[in-house]
């Protein structure tokens, strides 16, 4: 097995850092003798020795890993183990999970950075092919819909931190526009010592009422903002607020986003798949633009960045701290964003991140299949291979009908009989019917 892997061997044994496969590995802060060896084992395992070199110093390995890309890794799989297996105490930060620094214990010199498949594998999405059916019998074309409604692209808005100022000034100026936000909380209360005021605990009869509506999303953003420091004060830390957004949002589904902030430093020996899993929850660290009016030019950026992934078909994440005169984001600009947005109403599905996530994933997982058909109607069944508990977004279905049919008169009926609400709709031009369906197995007909 050694034999085969020494084609990705690239280092020498003199080195402070080295990149291999687009990992790049250096003893962090380090001036001193030691050195560095890294060798590729597999396409998701390196081995990294240290040589001392007679240095006495403690020794960390920094590992970044491509996050993008053809080399890229699935950093919430990555774990690091010593070379008996034990798992090593790794430090990341809350929103650069692919950035990992290891410390090395006494007497440690070799670790193992490695991806751990998580049960059931790696998700492999299914095909376009997979989600479409085309019959040349009746004459009927479908496909489940690449966003909700058929909408051209997604569009989620953020808001970290549980600030006072997003009940008073974004949830009211959010339903101004009908539109839905994400909420970032820290349920946490206060802790003895810290000096760190939990703004959630003091407005959280606010919150409990925000949440009694319905119309915005929780997500987690830890339970108290500082970091976690070992495997049970990470637990801790993304347990309390979860079981807290699960009291809040009782009776649905509990998956939810986590992020689990910028700034903050997590200190653990398990993957982050492992609280991602046990919580119910999807990583939302990465890819959301900062609406904070000190990165400069955020209106105009926004606008831009919009209308890119509107014409790519994209789910375009953006977020917000503070709303306010003197604050992160003034209102005016706050809302000149919001107006973007709304300008795009008909190309965007604004939603919360977790229904977003629930569509992406669910279309990802599903698979249509004709049953039988004929001149005046097609039966077809779809399979998801999704947590029913967890995943209740419905999919939308698109049906393009023969010439000779006529629209008015198409019924889409369940295995049961029941009538399902279909509506017109357009895709490139040409007229549709959409229907929505839940992302469970279900069979539906379709009648003229």
């Amino acid at each position: 097995m050694r034999t085969l892997c020494l084609f990705f061997l690239v280092t020498t044994a003199f080195a402070q850092s080295t990149e291999l496969g687009g990992v790049k590995i250096l003893l962090n802060g380090h001036q001193g003798p030691a050195v560095i060896q890294a060798e590729r084992l597999e396409k998701f395992k390196l081995r990294v020795d240290v040589d001392p070199k007679g240095e006495t110093k403690p020794l960390a390995v920094r590992v970044e890993l491509p996050n993008a890309g053809p080399n890229a890794w699935p950093a919430t799989d990555v774990e690091v183990r010593d070379a008996g297996g034990h798992a090593l105490l790794v430090q990341r930060t809350g929103i650069e999970w692919f950035k990992i620094l290891v410390p090395l214990p006494v007497g440690v010199t070799t670790c193992f950075v490695q991806a751990v498949e998580p049960p059931g594998g790696w998700s492999k999405p299914t095909s376009d092919k997979d989600r479409a059916i085309q019959d040349n019998v009746s004459g009927v074309s479908l496909r489940i819909a690449k966003w909700h409604n058929g909408r051209s692209a997604a569009l989620s808005i953020r808001f970290d931190d549980s600030h006072p100022t997003q009940l008073t000034k974004a949830v009211p100026i959010l339903r101004e526009h009908g539109f839905r936000g994400t909420f970032m909380i820290n349920p946490g209360v206060s802790e003895q010592g810290s000096g760190r005021v939990s703004d959630f605990e003091q407005h959280r009869a606010e919150w409990e009422a925000l949440a009694k509506q319905g119309d915005h999303e929780f997500a987690n953003h830890s339970a108290h903002h500082r970091g976690g420091f070992g495997d049970e004060d990470m637990e801790a830390e993304i347990g309390e607020a979860a079981q807290a957004i699960w009291k809040l949002t009782s009776g649905k589904s509990r998956l939810t986003a986590l992020n689990l902030g910028g700034g903050t430093r997590w200190d653990t020996t398990r993957t982050l798949r492992y609280y991602l899993v046990r919580y119910h929850h999807f990583d939302a660290s990465e890819n959301s633009t900062g609406m904070d009016d000190s990165y400069g030019n955020r209106v105009e950026n926004f606008r831009r960045i919009l209308d890119q992934h509107i014409q790519r078909g994209l789910w375009c994440r953006i977020h917000y701290h503070y709303i306010g005169d003197g604050l992160s984001s003034t209102e005016a600009n706050f809302r000149a964003g919001l107006d973007i947005a709304k300008q795009h109403a008909s190309d965007l599905w604004i939603a919360g991140m977790a229904d977003i996530y629930k569509y992406q994933t669910a279309r990802n997982a599903a698979k249509l299949t004709l049953l039988k058909s004929d001149a005046q109607h097609l039966s077809f069944q779809i399979t998801c291979t999704t947590d029913p508990a967890l995943y209740d977004q419905p999919l939308t279905i698109e049906v393009a009908t023969p010439p000779t049919w006529d629209r008015q008169k198409v019924v889409v009926k369940d295995a049961q009989g029941a009538v399902i609400t279909a509506r017109l709709g357009k895709v490139d031009g040409a007229d549709v019917l959409r229907f929505d369906v839940s992302p469970h197995e279900g069979s539906f007909v379709i009648n003229e």
